[in-house]
C-alpha cells in the first residue's frame, strides 16, 4: 500500500474514533439531562477553553487516586456533616466535576449554583460517586465522596 493510502486510512480511522467518542459524550449528557436534574434550567456544559482551565486545576491536585486527592498534602479548611452545612455558599457558582464514570462523563463539566446543587445532590452523587465543587476562581473547592465526607479546601470566600 502506498504512503498516501496509509496516511488516508489513519484520517479515517482517527475521523471514526472522533466520532464514537462524540456519540458517547452525547449519550452522557442526555444520561444527565434524564437523572431528574432541571439541567436545562440549572446547569450548563462547560467550553472547550472552559474544560481546559478545569483540567489544569484537576491534573494539578495531588492524589491518592485518580478519584480521591491527598489531603495530607493541601490545606483543609473544614469538613462538614451534612450537604445542608454548604448553604453557606448558596449564592457561589460551582463547576461539578465527576471523578468517576466514564471517560466522557469525567470530561463533561457542569456549571451551576451551589443550591441548585444541593437541591439535586442526591442525583448527582447516583451519576458519580465521587465530585469536585470548583469554585469560580479555579482554586478553592469541596470534595464530596460515596462515604459522605464532605471537605472543603482553605480560603473559599462566603
Amino acid at each position: 500500500m502506498d504512503e498516501n493510502m496509509k496516511k488516508h486510512l489513519e484520517f479515517l480511522k482517527e475521523q471514526q474514533k472522533q466520532k464514537e467518542r462524540e456519540k458517547r459524550i452525547a449519550f452522557e449528557k442526555e444520561r444527565l439531562f434524564s437523572e431528574n436534574i432541571n439541567f436545562i434550567q440549572h446547569y450548563r456544559f462547560a467550553s472547550n477553553m472552559e474544560a481546559e482551565k478545569i483540567n489544569a486545576f484537576l491534573d494539578g491536585l495531588p492524589a491518592i487516586t485518580p478519584t480521591r486527592p491527598d489531603f495530607s498534602k493541601m490545606a483543609i479548611e473544614q469538613r462538614f456533616q451534612n450537604i445542608e452545612e454548604l448553604l453557606l455558599y448558596e449564592n457561589k457558582d460551582i463547576w461539578i466535576c465527576c471523578l468517576c464514570g466514564s471517560s466522557e462523563l469525567i470530561d463533561l463539566y457542569s456549571y451551576g449554583s451551589v443550591r441548585s446543587f444541593i437541591n439535586d445532590f442526591e442525583n448527582w452523587c447516583y451519576i458519580s460517586a465521587y465530585l469536585v465543587l470548583l469554585f469560580d476562581n479555579l482554586s478553592d473547592f469541596i470534595f464530596v465522596d460515596d462515604n459522605g465526607n464532605i471537605i472543603k479546601s482553605k480560603s473559599i470566600e462566603k
